[in-house]
């Protein structure tokens, strides 16, 4: 339906240029629905998708924070996004939004890690920021999407540690 309006996906993105706080996380709220589509996802990331929402990641706004975290998750399935995130610094400063008081940023932050934690770069930005000790903390959440998105990023950070260990005795 939004592909229909001629540059109406450039408009979104570019919306991400806001100063105003209120904007920016409901451009990123749109963005997560926007980004269900692939062909959707597709033309956001030729628009500039990622470094816009990475630029935004050092907020300490938890409303942003929220749909910030939730729109890079979903933006981490095209192509090589989820590596893009990590080249754009955007994955340190989402490690520090699990030291938040909100279980929504916390539930949002883990899932966007858990994508973010596909690969190896990004695992050890997360390892070398803490993250392996708060997402800890989370897998005993009585929310289910929070415990199963901190325990797949550990088990991620994890692989990659194993598969280092094996490799340097090798």
């Amino acid at each position: 339906m939004v592909r229909s309006f001629v540059g109406g996906l450039e408009l979104v993105v570019n919306l991400l240029k806001s100063d105003n706080k209120e904007v920016l996380a409901s451009v990123c709220a749109a963005i997560t629905n926007i980004a269900k589509d692939q062909e959707n996802l597709a033309v956001i990331t030729d628009h500039g998708v990622v470094p816009l929402l990475s630029k935004l990641a050092n907020t300490n706004n938890d409303k942003l924070r929220r749909h910030l975290a939730e729109a890079i998750s979903r933006c981490c399935m095209w192509g090589r996004n989820r590596v893009a995130f990590g080249e754009y610094k955007a994955v340190a400063p989402l490690v520090r939004y699990l030291k938040s008081n909100d279980p929504n940023v916390h539930r949002a932050t883990a899932q966007a890690l858990y994508q973010l934690s596909e690969d190896a770069d990004n695992c050890i930005t997360m390892h070398e920021n803490g993250a392996v000790k708060l997402l800890l903390d989370m897998v005993g959440s009585p929310d289910q999407d929070l415990q199963e998105a901190a325990a797949g990023c550990i088990s991620n950070i994890r692989r990659l540690a194993l598969a280092t260990e094996k490799a340097r005795y090798t």
